[in-house]
């Protein structure tokens, strides 16, 4: 019997995995290879410590300053000497990615270089615009090309990978990962601590009734877009005196310099700028929040679970299921978009609201969808 190589690269990958690895140890399967790119490796650390998981191999795909260009062909050439390793000792059954990232795109590339079985968890996710979300709607697209087991989160998504030609007997519909991620955490007895990890927000976050999280990363949201949140969230800190807005700020020099500098932004009590928090204080800060406005995808995904709205800052979602259902709502780069939907946007959740993305089950039905596809 050959194993399955699991391989993840950021932090969305690895809350999303966790649940399948800890699915495959609480059926007692071990033959597994978790590999780790390092895509987000200054960042990741706190997220293997809270799913009790140590990868196998850290690679080391991102360098200092590098273009997406290097970074993919590093990505190309580690994970491609890697497996020659790993099949050098034990046969590959398949390959495992899930997501939209350079990782994710590179593993199935390889995958079909040596006609391996590749399984894609979060299969199906489309834009509809090749630019936007940019590289990822890309990375999706060619990894849908050469994917074996579809692991679609929703029907939605296996409506676009029908729509592409895929044949039906490659896609299920499992949910999306994340909602078992939730509910492990949920769980811990950490999460009803109300005290969080990070200090700033310890001495801060429960003197305010009214919280607002607020995230912001994407390429396509970058230089003039990122500066109207910036406005906006300035404005709203200023006339909401009594809602804390907590801005985790992401490491990407580009935004971390624009967000940071920001005379306006920094000088409100009520806004507190942090650097980016551990998971269980991220679920922490969600459960409690009034609102969020994000660019992340992972969020979307979550807030739902808390009954929290979400203001979408991109021009368009591959995840509408949110959108549709009335629970988050897209809204452009422009401050006063931005604050009319803040203050007019307010969804209804039904006494007996489900989470559109998942039931807390989706790691159970892929891990015997996997063991299929090995055997």
């Amino acid at each position: 019997m050959g194993k399955i190589c699991v391989v993840v690269g950021t932090r969305p990958e690895i809350i999303k995995v966790a649940p399948v690895i800890l699915e495959f140890r609480q059926r007692g399967f071990h033959d597994y290879v978790l590999i780790n790119t390092g895509q987000h490796k200054d960042l990741s650390e706190p997220y293997w410590e809270l799913f009790d998981l140590k990868p196998d191999y850290n690679l080391s795909v991102m360098a200092q300053g590098s273009s997406l260009g290097i970074m993919t062909s590093r990505a190309f050439q580690q994970l491609d000497e890697l497996f020659n390793e790993i099949r050098a000792s034990s046969p590959i059954d398949a390959i495992l990615a899930q997501g939209d990232t350079t990782t994710v795109m590179v593993s199935s590339v390889l995958a079909f270089y040596r006609n391996l079985p590749f399984a894609h968890l979060e299969a199906g996710l489309r834009s509809f615009d090749l630019m936007n979300p940019f590289p990822e709607e890309f990375n999706r697209k060619v990894t849908s090309l050469v994917t074996q087991l579809h692991l679609a989160p929703t029907a939605k998504a296996k409506t676009n990978l029908l729509s592409e030609g895929v044949p039906e007997n490659r896609i299920s519909v499992i949910g999306n990962t994340v909602v078992d991620a939730l509910k492990f955490v949920k769980n811990l007895p950490v999460f009803s601590d109300p005290s969080f990890s990070n200090r700033e927000l310890n001495s801060t976050f429960y003197n305010y009734e009214r919280h607002v999280l607020i995230t912001c990363h994407r390429r396509e949201n970058h230089g003039g877009n990122l500066l109207e949140l910036i406005k906006a969230v300035s404005r709203l800190a200023k006339d909401q005196q009594d809602t804390f807005f907590i801005w985790p700020v992401h490491p990407n020099p580009n935004v971390r310099s624009t967000v940071l500098s920001n005379k306006d932004l920094t000088s409100f009590k009520n806004v507190l700028l942090v650097d980016p928090l551990e998971y269980i204080d991220v679920i922490k800060v969600l459960s409690n929040c009034h609102m969020v406005i994000s660019d992340s995808g992972g969020i979307q995904e979550e807030a739902p679970s808390f009954r929290v709205p979400v203001l979408v800052f991109r021009n368009a979602t591959e995840r509408t299921e949110a959108i549709e259902a009335g629970l988050s709502k897209l809204v452009q780069a422009n401050a006063e978009d931005i604050i009319h939907d803040y203050y007019n946007f307010k969804p209804e959740f039904g006494k007996d609201f489900e989470n559109p993305f998942g039931d807390g089950l989706a790691a159970k039905r892929a891990v015997d969808l996997l063991f299929q596809l090995k055997m």
